[in-house]
């Protein structure tokens, strides 16, 4: 028989497009059916290491991609939201879940007739698009998803067969690329490593790894070789994203490629004893001979016996690939710290700089839910700025004696981080605005925009808190007493605002507003009165027009701090 190469290389690579495509498309319509509870799913990472391999588990699973899951983690090390160690017990967990795919391809895409069941799941999810019922036109994504990649499936699964009649391809795959030996391994393992590097998924490669072994093309051992080469390969995406990034992220990004290589070099040295254990655990597919299946002359009984043998074959990998995850997750986890501790010996640390976005990295945002998320962390950051401005300036204000020249050039270099962090929030949320948003999502949007304007305006008042008391330091315009007690007084009622805005910035705080109107009524409540004694002060010609003049500026600068901590507060609450 003559075999049409280009035909067959169209079919592999065309199907393994649409598998992509498809991956994406249900990925995709997952993340925006989990919506915002994805943003719940990730602040779990920050308690312990149990809940950061629950947590990587999870948004893997929902994902459908390991490598996404880890470029994103390294955005949140490098955004200071995980530390290394914690994203360690993250990778352990994605590593399990992304054995997802690979159940879904060996359970349905080898036991069921792909048209039967891509065709009507890509019909039916289409359905809803006409509904104009938003919930279950994200449903419906995932079921197009779904059938696109059953369907290139199918595609790989019709060009691979093809292979079966060329016996010098076989024979070459036994000569060269056999995991017969222990040497022997290392060709497929790094054959896994290189293919998983050029298509960036690990469970693209392991679907073309199971309909290699499924048609008959390579052995059980050779195919369980590939998908550990491909465990390795899938780090490489994530070490690509933390170029550029800070040291913490490239540690992260170094603590999955040696987890994920460490972890592949027990089951190369214990190869056949940890085959022997999945045969017992699922005995199976090593009954399957593809020789005497090839010899059976009926069409019909050749198509039927061929599918039979497809789905213990299958079924056995994907027992080996969540086997071993699972055993290196066990194995190494109680050994986190020092893995982390590897990680940052292999990269020197560097200073990083403040005057950029953390959080808020397009290769780590993947949906809106978790681009929301990042910016309330860096909603948290100039929250952590202009709060620690306002407390030098505080510090300022009750000590009119003390020079203030170092205090003063943290204050402007708050500041200028403040106002950057507003600029590149700003431009980074009006595209994210252009998404496909939920009605919640939209109003989130809107309203952090406003927010990040609103506190910049306060990193304002609190430069122009600083230059009234270096007028007052250099004019020698001292307060009396009473002056100085009141405006400490609504001082302290402002920074305890700002404390509390911080407190709740990172997720949704409906009751924040009880306190927060407590705190403004407060505010505008003495403001009044101390305007009014302030006035009391002046007709007594107990303190200069100068004096004054300084004071009631102040005072100004005090409320308008509150009334923009007053309007951050709406948005954190969702009143906004």
């Amino acid at each position: 028989m003559n075999i049409n190469y280009f035909d067959m290389l169209v079919g592999i690579f065309g199907g393994l497009a649409l598998f992509l495509y498809g991956m994406k498309v249900m990925s995709d319509g997952l993340q925006k059916v989990a919506g915002d509870k994805m943003r719940t799913v990730l602040s779990a990472m920050t308690t312990n290491r149990l809940a950061g391999v629950g947590t990587g588990f999870l948004v893997t699973s929902v994902i459908q991609s390991s490598s996404a899951t880890t470029v994103m983690l390294v955005g949140f090390v490098n955004a200071g939201l995980l530390t290394l160690n914690q994203s360690i017990g993250v990778i352990m967990g994605a590593n399990i879940g992304t054995t997802a795919t690979a159940w879904l391809v060996a359970v349905f895409g080898f036991k069921v007739k792909i048209a039967v069941m891509a065709l009507p799941a890509i019909a039916i999810g289409f359905i809803p698009r006409f509904t104009g019922h938003r919930r279950l036109a994200d449903w419906g994504e995932v079921l197009i998803g779904f059938g696109i990649l059953f369907i290139g499936l199918g595609f790989m699964k019709d060009a691979v067969s093809v292979l079966k009649s060329a016996p010098q391809v076989a024979d070459w795959i036994r000569d060269y690329c056999s995991a017969s030996s222990v040497w022997s391994r290392f060709i497929p393992v790094f054959a896994g490593m290189v293919f998983t590097f050029i298509v960036q998924s690990s469970s693209a490669a392991m679907a073309v790894t199971m309909t290699m072994a499924a048609q008959g093309l390579i052995d059980l051992p050779t195919a369980c070789a590939l998908a550990l080469g491909q465990n390795i390969g899938t780090t490489i995406t994530a070490n690509l994203a933390a170029i550029g990034t800070g040291t913490a992220a490239k540690q992260a990004a170094r603590a999955h490629f040696l987890f994920n290589l460490i972890g592949s070099i027990w089951p190369i040295l214990l190869f056949t004893p940890f085959l022997a254990l999945i045969d017992i655990i699922y005995p199976a597919a090593s009954k399957i001979d593809f020789q005497t299946i090839r010899t059976i002359s009926d069409p019909e009984k050749l198509a039927a016996a061929a599918r039979e043998a497809q789905f213990p074959i299958t079924i056995f990998l994907a027992i080996f690939h969540t086997l071993f995850n699972v055993i290196n997750t066990v194995l190494f986890l109680p050994f986190s710290k020092q893995l982390a501790w590897l990680s940052t010996k292999l990269v020197m640390g560097q200073r990083q700089t403040d005057t950029h976005l953390r959080f808020l990295d397009p290769k780590v945002m993947e949906s809106a839910p978790m681009a929301l998320h990042a910016a309330r962390g860096e909603l948290n950051r100039m929250l952590t700025e202009v709060g620690t401005m306002f407390d030098q300036v505080l510090k300022l204000v009750s000590h009119p004696n003390e020079k203030m020249g170092a205090v003063a050039d943290d204050i402007h270099r708050r500041e200028t981080i403040v106002d950057v962090l507003e600029k590149e929030i700003t431009e980074y949320l009006v595209p994210v605005a252009q998404l496909e948003l939920s009605k919640d999502q939209s109003h989130e949007v809107g309203g952090l925009l406003h927010s990040v304007s609103d506190i910049e305006r306060i990193g304002d008042h609190c430069e122009s808190l600083l230059r009234l008391a270096r007028k007052r330091y250099e004019r020698k315009l001292p307060f009396g007493e009473e002056a100085m007690a009141d405006i400490m007084e609504i001082g302290e009622l402002v920074q305890k605002f700002l404390t509390l805005l911080k407190a709740h910035a990172q997720e949704a705080a409906p009751n924040i507003m009880a306190k927060a109107n407590e705190y403004e009524s407060n505010i505008n409540r003495l403001r009044k009165k101390i305007r009014k004694d302030h006035v009391q002060r002046l007709n007594n010609q107990e303190c200069t027009v100068q004096q004054g003049l300084i004071y009631i500026d102040m005072l100004t600068s005090f409320e308008k701090i509150g009334d923009h901590a007053f309007n951050v507060a709406q948005v954190l609450s969702g009143e906004r």
